[in-house]
């Protein structure tokens, strides 16, 4: 037996019982209509042409009944009866509109008694309906839940929390497993504590306990592993830490070979390249070091400062000067290495300002600074190559940020068109130039009206830059 007349055998014992039940009506009804017919026989009613019509009407349901392929509506009511089961059986699809989810379970029903009727063409037309109805409740589902999900995403990208907490338990509400919401709910509830941890580690960063912020940077990671900002934070903490280690055990080694203890020296020297072994400073400090067991006093010293100097490392300069003027106040080497490596390290991190946020080169005045400071620092490069390699790196940022952008010039074909300082653009409809980013004046003049000025502010956006220049006003 197929499962559709499986369905249909329950169905009809199902009603068995109130067949039984009504048994007794029936037998009343059919005398009742024996009299009537009797009756009819005896006083015909006007309108003969209505048993033609009915039968022609029977005739039209039996054909239509005949057109259904019964194999395949058996098919679709197996599928569909399946998709309903499945339905019913979702803890949160179910429960979401209840009644439309019992209205399918009756639609289906309906389906297997019509067809168990032999009434295939009302089943087939039930199933189509039943499945675009399904169709657009899951579809409608889906849009709750995640419309909800999507706003509430966008407010707590915005810091509004509250909104962003009561959109998130809207989401919820309606799909209560969805892992989107659930890891949107998990930020949500840490985003205080979040938010204290990224004051700790401000608070750290202005009293220059590092320590206290590789802490704070970590636990908020830890709390909310999408904090972006916070992993790209704790890697450059902890890279400071490592550069902290490695410069505190290189000054070690430094200072043992000032007080000629080599063993000392030596013992930092392992340490340092714990750290980082790749420095090219522990191999030019080792050879020192050996230098310095043949040598002694200033021009050791002087020396040195000049190999690191060659080296372009200026760090372990700047370390070596210092200490080099505590004793030796009256080198000229000394001294000019100390203010030249100031001056160099002071050079890279006001480079590494646009290096590190190139998007901050979009705004003119901001990107003005960056070309006044590539002129500034540009005589060191012949202390620096590295300070060199930076230059050049923010020179690319700036004509990255500086290249033209098209500009749409509407007119009425009549006003002559120039951009001051610029060049013409002439008598046009529409025509499209092409201006750096900065500020601009359109002037638009017309014999016999009055001239006008036109304002623009061109610069990167996602909007095109469209101005209208037209002489109205008659002189």
């Amino acid at each position: 037996m197929s499962s559709v007349d499986e369905q249909i055998a329950q169905s009809r014992a199902k009603k068995k019982r109130v067949i039984v039940t009504g048994v007794i009506t029936s037998v009343f009804a059919c005398l009742l209509i024996g009299v009537v017919v009797t009756l009819l026989a005896y006083f015909p009613v006007s309108g003969g042409d209505t048993p033609v019509a009915e039968e022609k009407g029977e005739s039209q349901a039996s054909l239509a009944n005949h057109a259904v392929d019964r194999k395949a509506l058996q098919t679709a009511l197996n599928e569909t009866n399946q998709r309903v089961s499945e339905l019913v059986s979702s803890p949160y699809l179910s429960k979401w509109k209840p009644v439309k989810v019992a209205g399918f379970q009756a639609d289906i029903d309906q389906a297997f008694n019509d067809y168990g009727a032999s009434n295939y063409s009302q089943a087939q037309t039930t199933i189509e309906q039943l499945n675009t109805d399904i169709t657009n409740y899951q579809s409608a589902f889906e849009e709750a839940y995640k419309q909800a999900y999507e706003n509430a995403a966008q407010a707590f990208a915005a810091d509004d929390i509250n909104e962003a907490a009561q959109l998130n338990a809207q989401a919820l509400k309606v799909k209560g497993d969805s892992s989107d919401a659930l890891a949107l709910q998990k930020r949500i509830d840490t985003y205080h504590e979040v938010a204290d941890l990224y004051e700790q580690a401000r608070v750290g960063g202005v009293e220059g306990n590092i320590e206290k912020q590789r802490a704070a940077y970590q636990q908020i990671i830890e709390l909310d592993p999408q904090q972006q900002d916070a992993k790209a934070a704790l890697a450059k903490v902890e890279q400071q830490i490592k550069q902290q280690r490695f410069a505190r055990a290189l000054a070690t080694a430094v200072n043992a070979i000032d007080r000629k203890d080599f063993d000392r020296a030596q013992e930092a020297l392992a340490k340092a390249s714990a750290i980082d072994n790749n420095r090219p400073e522990l191999a030019i400090l080792q050879a020192q070091i050996d230098a310095e067991l043949k040598s002694q006093g200033m021009e050791s010293l002087e020396k040195r400062v000049q190999v690191f100097a060659g080296a372009d490392e200026w760090q372990t300069v700047l370390i070596l000067a210092e200490k080099g003027m505590a004793d030796y106040p009256d080198s000229q080497v000394v001294q000019q290495a100390k203010q030249s490596a100031g001056e160099i390290l002071a050079a890279s991190s006001a480079l590494d300002v646009y290096i590190d946020r190139p998007d901050r080169l979009a705004d003119n005045n901001i990107r003005q600074n960056a070309v006044n400071a590539v002129s500034r620092y540009s005589g060191l490069t012949q202390l620096s190559a590295k300070l060199g390699e930076k230059i050049s790196q923010v020179e690319q940022l700036i004509e990255q940020e500086n290249q033209p952008i098209d500009v749409t010039v509407r007119s009425d074909n009549r006003t002559y068109i120039k951009v001051l300082g610029v060049g013409v653009v002439g008598e046009v409809r529409e025509k499209t130039i092409q201006l750096k980013p900065g500020k601009y004046q359109f002037e638009g003049s017309r014999e016999g009206y009055r001239s006008t000025i036109v304002d623009v502010v061109v610069e990167k956006s996602g909007t095109p830059i469209v101005i209208n220049v037209q002489c109205n006003e008659r002189v």
